[in-house]
């Protein structure tokens, strides 16, 4: 039968394009949270999810790294062997094309998604038992029941899609988006636009769940991201274009705020911290030379 289980395991930030071509495709996550980017949606790929890509789709995986290893099963099947899995009774692919989505993401209940956890690693597994008895059997036995489980959720779950995450917004895609794209401009515009929410409830939400504004959130993850830059090294002048700030005054007012001391102030403990009694390793003295005409 024409087609594919493959397994993915991502533990650092990544970035990937995924496209269905003519197949049916199906990730179940099983574990980890991270954000799978379609043309029409958002779709959250997070444990216990299920994420079907009708024939000609794509979508861009997007994993911060930020909340453990991301592992999903990818399954591919054909429409020959959506017919060749189907019964007189049932047309598994007409059922496929009965969900009104290209592109959707399930939420199994607890039962039916340990199944179909269970039957992917089964499936992961046949083409070491060819050559066992009843192989054929066996291996249509359990891709249809992995059909048929994935088509159940899809008629019992809730539909998780951008427009029922006006109402559900959950924090863990902005966390993630956020941290995937801090070099860039973020605005609330922003995030309206990619959560389809709007940027009034993602406010309220944000500050109840967190106690902080969007916007102190991400000027605090930017400014992490410049102490750990300046502490490898990184010339200032090099530091805040890459950590999102617009100009050098933002970010040398946004430090001194956060930290109570410069960039250069801080730059200079941390090598002394480093010293403890030893020598330091030197950093080349140019570090701050572009920087002296900016207030230090």
């Amino acid at each position: 039968m024409n087609y594919t289980a493959k397994r993915y395991l991502f533990e650092q930030s990544t970035v990937r394009e995924f496209f269905s071509g003519a197949y049916y495709d199906l990730f179940l996550v099983m574990r980890g949270s991270g954000v799978f980017r379609c043309s029409e949606v958002v779709l959250p790929a997070q444990q216990q999810n299920l994420i079907i890509l009708k024939p000609g789709q794509g979508g861009r995986l997007e994993y911060a790294g930020a909340y453990g290893p991301l592992e999903l099963i990818r399954v591919q099947l054909s429409p020959q062997t959506l017919a060749q899995l189907s019964d007189a009774d049932t047309d598994l692919e007409k059922s496929f094309n009965v969900v009104p989505f290209r592109q959707v993401a399930v939420r199994p209940d607890s039962q039916i998604y340990m199944l179909l956890k269970n039957l992917a690693r089964k499936l992961l597994m046949l083409p070491q038992e060819r050559t066992q008895f009843g192989a054929a059997v066996f291996e249509h036995g359990i891709l249809q029941m992995f059909v048929v489980l994935a088509l159940r959720a899809c008629i019992h779950a809730e539909f998780h899609t951008a427009s029922v995450s006006r109402h559900h917004l959950m924090l863990d895609e902005v966390f993630l988006f956020i941290q995937a794209h801090l070099t860039e401009e973020l605005t609330l515009e922003r995030l309206e636009k990619e959560f389809f929410v709007s940027r009034e409830h993602i406010a309220r939400e944000f500050k109840r769940q967190t106690g902080q504004t969007v916007h102190r959130y991400i000027v605090k993850a930017r400014l992490d991201r410049c102490c750990t830059l300046i502490e490898q090294g990184l010339p200032i002048t090099e530091v805040y274009k890459t950590s999102g700030f617009g100009g050098y005054n933002h970010f040398f007012r946004a430090f001194k705020k956060e930290y109570g001391m410069t960039p250069k102030e801080y730059f200079s403990t941390t090598r002394q911290d480093a010293r403890g009694g030893a020598v330091a390793k030197e950093v080349p003295a140019a570090i701050f030379v572009q920087a002296e005409t900016y207030p230090v």
